[in-house]
């Protein structure tokens, strides 16, 4: 009985013992099984990441390239200092704006839909704040030069349209109050006969008059487009009257007229004498205080080479560049119209215009054809 008991107990502590083996290979499993996967979804999130990560970087990278090829500066910013900053941003803004306080201070300036407009010497550029998530601000850097001239220029056009119907507003209340002082000024000549200075004097104002209202119906007709009227000139006789007219001014300046040659010119002739007189006009000035003024003509080839010279306080280094733009000037009263206009009458008459470099004074040379273009003549109707 004793045996038989021991061998049940045997039989039962194995059955128990290969029970609990059975159940530590099961619970081992379990743990694995429950492990396993943790790991493996971490590993897979770790490397999405990086794979995104490196997608960023490249995408960064390809977005400065194609700015660079666009002529764009982009300003990755991070706490008011550049993080990353592309070529033609460098390019684009001058050393002491890339850094330090005047960085700071733009910035501070700048909001998202209100860029900022820096005139700088060469460039005007654009800065504008990108809308972006995070701590990093983004800056657009644009050259915006050409628009920026385009816009003055028509702010110019605007004015210059303005200007136009002031003009023909004031000819025409101008024009009658001349007519009288020129009609009284040649009938007060003709019952001087026995006064010849006074004569002379009553005449010249009868001339000054009437050149006077002709130069109004010019600036006129500039604004309603008049064209040239061609025939032959001869250019020396021409130079004389322009100089008879500078000498009525009020001035203290000796003019000198040089036509070495008897030259024969096809040209509008009262669009030529007032292009003259308007330079030599600008030359008697008392801000250029000249005290010699010289019109002198040769004749190059198929061509007549006109300088007007003068000895006075010259163009300033800063206006040579805009001197023939409208209400470009350096005096303090007049519009800056008179060089424009100058340029305007060359154009016309089929010339060109421009400023000669001279140790004192200024020089304008002035080109024209010995025979008018046919496309001039034809809208002249003298062919």
């Amino acid at each position: 009985m004793s045996t038989t008991c021991f061998f049940s107990l045997s039989i039962l502590l194995l059955l128990w013992l290969f029970t609990c083996m059975a159940l530590v290979v099961i619970l081992r499993k379990r743990r694995a099984s429950n492990t396993e996967p943790s790991s493996f979804h971490s590993e897979l999130l770790v490397g999405l990441a990086s794979a995104k990560y490196q997608e960023a970087i490249e995408a960064s990278k390809r977005l400065r390239e194609v700015a660079d090829a666009l002529h764009l500066g982009l300003l990755e910013l991070k706490g008011n200092r550049i993080n990353e900053i592309n070529r033609s941003a460098v390019e684009l803004l001058p050393e002491d704006m890339r850094s330090g306080q005047s960085l700071t201070g733009l910035l501070a300036s700048l909001q998202e839909n209100s860029p900022r407009i820096l005139e700088l010497d060469q460039t005007v550029v654009q800065l504008s704040m990108l809308p972006t998530s995070g701590s990093q601000d983004l800056v657009l850097v644009q050259d915006v030069t050409e628009s920026f001239l385009m816009a003055r220029k028509f702010k110019k056009h605007e004015r210059l349209a303005l200007l136009g119907q002031m003009t023909a507003q004031m000819a025409h209340q101008v024009k009658t109050p001349l007519a009288i002082l020129a009609g009284q000024a040649q009938m007060l000549a003709r019952h001087l006969s026995t006064d010849m200075a006074l004569k002379d004097q009553a005449e010249a104002i009868y001339h000054e008059a009437r050149n006077l209202a002709k130069q109004i119906n010019e600036i006129s007709n500039f604004y309603k487009g008049r064209e040239p009227y061609f025939k032959d000139v001869e250019l020396c006789c021409l130079l004389d009257d322009v100089k008879k007219r500078l000498d009525s001014l009020d001035h203290s300046c000796e003019i000198n007229i040089e036509c070495p040659d008897e030259i024969t010119i096809e040209t509008d002739p009262d669009l030529l004498q007032n292009l003259l007189f308007l330079l030599g006009q600008n030359a008697l000035s008392s801000e250029t205080a000249a005290s010699l003024l010289s019109i002198s003509a040769v004749r190059d080839n198929e061509q007549v080479i006109v300088r007007v010279k003068d000895n006075g306080a010259g163009v300033p280094e800063t206006m040579r560049d805009r001197l023939f733009e409208p209400f470009a000037s350096t005096k303090e009263e007049g519009l800056g119209l008179g060089l424009f206009l100058a340029k305007d009458l060359t154009l016309q008459m089929g010339g060109s215009i421009e400023l000669e470099e001279v140790e004192q004074g200024a020089s304008f040379r002035l080109n024209f054809p010995i025979k008018s273009d046919p496309s001039f003549s034809d809208k002249s109707g003298q062919r």
